[in-house]
């Protein structure tokens, strides 16, 4: 048992995989809450009957969960070593800020206004085109966005890329933790943790039913995403984390696929019957179903992925660098075509039974497009978050790192305020 105890060593190539994985998820997600019939969302043009709910329920409650821990997975190999009285640490903690708060900052700036347009334009609050929209967005906005919540800065909300404002704070806040993280009694007290599968799920269960039963709102969507980055940062470099996943796969797989099955019966039974407003019993129950859906499927994809997928795949590879742009881009581009779709004069393309399938094909062509542009233009990468042509590293040069951080210090000075 002397290996677990050991780091890993060798590069997780599973990550890789789950990055593209989870992309595609999240992109499919957004695709169905244009046409889930009353979950909210930024436009709507939902379908007739709860089908797609149920569908949309198989990866609800892990979707985001996948994304913070492969987050933290990845950061955790940055961190190795860190010393806070080093300058490198410093330096580790701007190249992390402009890796992410400069595609923030032209994503607020620049991808969800469109959101916002389409947004405003079927709720009746916009009167203008979309020229004189963007007029009066970026120079003269009157009165028109008076009822609509600021995000960072009056009209420039975050929208989608919560999740970057979010791993942002939460990636200061581990390097700040990473020096106790990373001694010998924390990394041997997790080791012993996750060299045993009731242990390890009690790891997961324990916080994130802590944080269902104390917050409420954004709250526990923020500290769920915490919860899960701080554990992918801990356990993703120990043997023993992966090798309790592999030896417990079809355990694991088995006790997904009754959590999910579970839940179906629970959203139509209970949910939509209404009785979790009327029965305090059923209504803990369909919680606790819910809880078990954010963890189980979410151990079953990485143990899955470890046991099959820890092979490098060139296609995976060349897809990689392009995960952080498309997340930029993808939910303005469902909302685009969803409006263009609707206020179309051809009245067949208003059917959203038929503009659900027509964004599932142009949404990822769109996307495509874009971002085989922005790939020709070293600027353009730098502010979706890739990297220079020839894979080279932007933030490597001190001038380009101190102009990008000045460029985000307004930002981080609102963040922090």
């Amino acid at each position: 048992m002397t290996h677990l105890n050991k780091p890993q060593a060798s590069r997780l190539h599973c990550l890789d995989w789950l990055r593209v994985i989870a992309i595609a998820v999240l992109v499919l997600y957004h695709i169905g809450m244009v046409y889930v019939p009353e979950w909210g969302y930024h436009f709507k043009n939902p379908l007739k009957g709860d089908l797609l709910q149920s569908f949309m329920l198989l990866t609800s409650p892990w979707r985001m969960g996948l994304l913070w821990l492969v987050s933290g997975m990845a950061f955790a190999h940055m961190c190795k070593g860190l010393d806070l009285l080093r300058l490198s640490t410093i330096r580790l903690a701007i190249k992390r800020s402009n890796q992410i708060l400069l595609p923030l900052l032209v994503g607020i700036l620049f991808i969800v206004p469109i959101q916002l347009f389409a947004e405003m334009k079927q709720a009746g609050d916009m009167p203008l085109g979309f020229s004189d929209f963007v007029y009066a967005f970026y120079v003269q906005p009157q009165q028109y966005f008076a009822e609509y919540a600021s995000g960072i800065w009056p009209r420039f909300d975050v929208n989608h890329l919560w999740f970057l404002r979010s791993l942002w704070g939460f990636s200061m806040v581990l390097i700040i933790l990473s020096p106790v993280l990373n001694t010998q009694f924390i990394q041997a007290s997790i080791t012993w943790i996750a060299s045993r599968i009731v242990t390890l799920l009690l790891l997961f269960i324990a916080p994130i039913l802590a944080i269902e039963l104390f917050f409420e709102g954004e709250a526990v969507r923020e500290y769920y995403g915490f919860v899960l980055l701080l554990l992918g940062f801990c356990l993703g470099r120990q043997n023993g984390f992966w090798h309790t996943l592999t030896k417990h796969l079809k355990l694991l797989c088995l006790l997904s696929v009754i959590a999910m099955l579970a839940l179906q019966i629970g959203f139509v039974v209970i949910w939509q019957g209404g009785l979790h407003q009327t029965n305090s019993a059923l209504n803990v129950l369909i919680e606790c179903i819910y809880l078990a859906n954010k963890i189980l499927p979410l151990l079953a994809i990485f143990a899955l992925a470890h046991r099959f997928l820890n092979t490098p795949n060139n296609t995976i590879k060349q897809l990689n660098p392009y995960v952080f742009p498309l997340y930029i881009l993808h939910q303005s581009v469902i909302i685009l075509v969803a409006y263009l779709a609707s206020t179309s004069s051809i009245e067949v393309i208003q059917v959203p039974e038929f503009q659900i399938w027509m964004n599932l094909l142009l949404t990822p062509v769109i996307c495509a497009t874009l971002l085989f542009f922005i790939a020709k233009v070293n600027v353009l990468r730098v502010g979706f978050g890739m990297r220079f042509k020839n894979n080279l590293d932007p933030y490597k040069n001190m001038l380009t790192r101190s102009i990008v951080f000045i460029i985000c210090l307004p930002m981080i000075i609102r963040l922090i305020t």
